[in-house]
């Protein structure tokens, strides 16, 4: 019972992870698709919280779930499909604390601008593509690991399927 409710535990931060993280990120690209300082400034303040309070906390639930759950199943850390989706985890996890980083500098640079009451200077655009090209990675990593997950295999393993 223990290990199907870690489990659901799991899968649960999965969902939060994935779904807050995919909701924020598209929240921001469609508020910096309006170029309006002000839209911008208050969806990237949601985006910041969001991500600060539900998307991380999920992340570290996912590692101690994750890790109980091999425990509970003799599952060794090595086996090639787990250590596959921890090495991929961690890629993407190095990138989300410069996606947070990079959502505040965004969220402060649009309500500097509704102060001024001017238009996003060029600053914006750059660390705007900066954040949207590390999040188009970070979920691509997700959408592997998820895969992984699923199917108990690595990336290597399906292609060899396919050939």
């Amino acid at each position: 019972m223990l290990y199907l409710g870690l489990k659901y535990v799991h899968v649960i931060a999965a969902i939060f992870l994935f779904g807050f993280g995919m909701g924020s990120y598209l929240y921001l690209i469609a508020a910096s698709r309006t170029a309006n300082p002000q839209v911008i400034a208050h969806v990237a303040r949601m985006v910041v919280r969001f991500d600060a309070w539900i998307t991380t906390p999920a992340g570290f639930i996912q590692i101690v779930t994750g890790y109980m759950l091999t425990r509970l199943s003799g599952l060794p850390l090595i086996t090639e499909w787990v250590l596959t989706s921890l090495i991929i985890f961690c890629v993407v996890g190095s990138l989300w604390l410069p996606v947070l980083l990079l959502q505040k500098r965004l969220q402060q640079m649009a309500a500097r601008a509704v102060e001024r009451g001017t238009e996003l200077d060029a600053d914006y655009r750059a660390f705007y593509f900066q954040w949207f090209w590390m999040g188009v990675g970070g979920f691509l990593g997700m959408f592997v690991i998820v895969l992984i997950m699923v199917t108990k295999m690595t990336p290597g393993q399906w292609l060899g399927l396919m050939v």
